[in-house]
């Protein structure tokens, strides 16, 4: 007899979007205070840790960030203690977030134990 609830495993590749609004937006010269802040936060959590991070904000560049380059700039929560797999329409199809990532000039995610060692 199966559980009902998984448990997340170094294995499991999970994607989420989460609209949000920044608190320094009103600094932004590019549109109206009220808009400026307004994004989507896209995460890749590869098992309990996040792989990949992406800010989109309408007239800005993307921000897109790879965990073992960037790490000092993710998510530092574990997808248990964020929250998200309990938000409702936070999680994603993995092609969504692919397309997404891919669009704004992210390169295909290589997993940590196939990253080579500088």
């Amino acid at each position: 007899m199966g559980t009902l609830k998984k448990p997340v495993t170094s294995c499991n590749q999970r994607y989420f979007r989460i609209p949000f609004v920044r608190p320094d937006g009103t600094r932004d010269s590019l549109g109206p205070a009220h808009q400026s802040g307004r994004g989507w936060w896209y995460a890749h959590f590869d098992g309990q840790w996040i792989g990949r991070q992406m800010e989109l904000h309408e007239g800005r560049s993307p921000i897109l960030l790879v965990a073992g380059r960037d790490d000092m700039h993710m998510c530092e929560l574990n997808l248990d203690e964020t929250g998200l797999t309990r938000k409702r329409g936070a999680e994603i199809l993995e092609s969504e977030f692919d397309r997404e990532w891919k669009k704004n000039g992210g390169q295909a995610y290589v997993q940590p134990q196939d990253r080579k060692r500088q």
